[in-house]
Parts: C-alpha cells; structure tokens; sequence
C-alpha cells in the first residue's frame, strides 16, 4: 500500500515496538536517517531499535543517534512488532536482520529500482535521498528536528548528492538541507568528521589507488577488493568508488569486493549509463547514476560478468 503522508504518521504511531533498519553496508543516508528516525520516534514514546547486520563505519560515530546499533543475533521480536526499512529497496537488502520481521513491514525509500515489497510504503525517487524524504515527511508532519536529528539528516542528504554536486541535486534537495541548517546542523562539523582520516586509512587508500583498473578503452574504472586488499582496508569500502569514478575520461566505475568464496558485493557509479539497469541484471538496483547489487559467484567470476554487462551498456 502507497501511504499519504497523514496515513504513514498514523501508522507509525499505532505500534509502541519498532524495529528500524536499513540495507548492508549502511552508507551516510542509511545511517543519517536512521538516527534521526530513531531519535524522532523515542521523542514519541516509542521503542525503536536499531538493528543492522554490518557494523557501521567509526566516521559516522559522532552521530548520538548511532551510537547504540544492535545486531540480529541480539534482538527478538514478535509479531507485535513493526519493522521499518529506511534507505532499502527489497527485503533482500537487509541482510540477517530479515529474519526478525514477523510484524507489518514499512518502507521508506527513494530508489527507483524499489520493489514495492512492504506492507505500507512511501517512497520518492524524485528525492535525492532518503534524508530528504525524512526531512520532508518530519515537517509535514509538525516533528520538532532538534539539532542532533538536523546533523543526522544533513548528512544524509548531502552523502547522497555528493554534497550537492551530483545531478540528483534539485532545488527541494536544497531546501531541505538550508532547512536543516536553520534546525541546527553544522555542515562544517560534518565536513570535519567525514574527511578526517587516521594514518592507517591514508595507507589503506595508497594500496586501494595502486588497483584501480582501466576497461572499454578507459570509459570504465574498477577496483577489486581481495581479502588481501581488504587486509588494508577493512569492512567499509564504499567511499573508494569515487577515486575510480572521478579518472579522465571514465563513464562507469565500479568496485567488486570480496564476501566469501561464492558471493560478491558490487557497487557500481557512471556519468551517462544507466547503471540501476546493469544492477538490476543481477537482481540489485539503486538510481540510473548509483547502483549497487550481490552476485553470488566467485570473486573473479563476478568481476568477468560485471564487466561483460557494463561494456554492453556503454
């Protein structure tokens, strides 16, 4: 069911136990509206739990509302409980945490590749991120966005459009965020902890740049995360796609990383191609510019049919 604004509020506030979740590897708008939705919904009266099934990144920890994170294996609902996915296109998005829904399921989204698998749902793919639907949807709705909840939010939008650079960017997308700024959000602040780096990240990023690979006569970019390469980096790789992306001359660029020994976690960035559509062959989605999808198949094996997809795209 396609919620109205009214509708979704009242649904929300029938139930007093709330699981909120997002998709794996959690990204700046998945955790930002998390936090933000989190802290909202406990200004209700509510029990809402934050429930993921990746760790989220340490560069996003000064968020108040991220601090108490549970994972699947430490929370147990019932059917009294509703679940609320933020920022996921499919149920097939939030990993283990799929396992505790045994109560009416919402979503709230923005992808347009979004399967339109819940119960209620409300998304925008004319939003540039889930942040900005929260944003929307919390005025609206007469919510106080205390200074912590505008931070969380702020993040979230400006993550998405790559603060305010990519072509998602539209004259609501700022709206929202110079309204956030006005409820109390430090853009400089979150410029500050996003962009600070330690030692062994800057190291981490000097390995990652020594991997970046050419294809198509040099309009695709890619990097390959080994467990090798992952020895450096660590879990959270997300934010290596835009040193591919940003080559001269690159279209498409893409990052295929190492799950286990028959699964692959791609994620996928372009200019002009259509990257949802080369996800979506694979069973994943995102938006036309940003994509992402799993393909369960060896490391190598995936990257060869990742890379045969995309060229045919170009």
């Amino acid at each position: 069911m396609n919620c109205s604004v009214s509708e979704l509020k009242e649904l929300l506030g029938q139930y007093e136990h709330i699981l909120l979740t997002a998709h794996v590897n959690p990204d700046g708008d998945a955790v930002g509206a998390l936090a933000a939705t989190g802290e909202m919904l406990r200004a209700w009266g509510k029990q809402a739990l934050i429930v993921l099934d990746d760790d989220v990144d340490d560069k996003f920890e000064f968020l108040p509302g991220i601090r108490t994170v549970y994972k699947p294996d430490d929370v147990k609902t019932d059917a009294s409980w509703l679940t609320l996915i933020l920022d996921a296109t499919g149920v097939d998005r939030i990993g283990k945490t799929a396992e505790l829904i045994h109560g009416p399921l919402v979503n709230i989204d923005h992808h347009i590749s979004n399967a339109h698998f819940a119960d209620a749902e409300y998304i925008r793919p004319d939003y540039a991120a889930t942040g900005e639907v929260l944003t929307d949807l919390f005025t609206q709705w007469g919510c106080a966005i205390t200074p912590s909840m505008a931070n969380a939010l702020y993040l979230a939008i400006a993550t998405d459009c790559g603060f305010f650079k990519f072509s998602n960017t539209t004259g609501h997308t700022l709206r929202m965020a110079a309204l956030l700024v006005e409820a109390g959000a430090q853009p400089n602040v979150i410029s500050e902890h996003l962009e600070a780096q330690s030692l062994v990240k800057l190291q981490a990023l000097s390995e990652v740049l020594k991997h970046i690979d050419l294809y198509g006569d040099g309009k695709v970019a890619g990097i390959t995360f080994t467990p090798d390469i992952l020895q450096y980096t660590g879990e959270h790789t997300g934010g290596y796609i835009d040193y591919a992306r940003t080559v001269k001359g690159v279209d498409v660029a893409f990052t295929v990383k190492y799950i286990s020994a028959e699964e692959t976690r791609v994620s996928l960035r372009s200019k002009a191609t259509d990257v949802n559509a080369i996800a979506a062959v694979f069973g994943g989605g995102g938006h036309i510019r940003a994509a992402g999808c799993t393909i369960k198949a060896p490391l190598a094996e995936a990257k060869t049919m990742l890379i045969k997809e995309i060229l045919k795209a170009l």
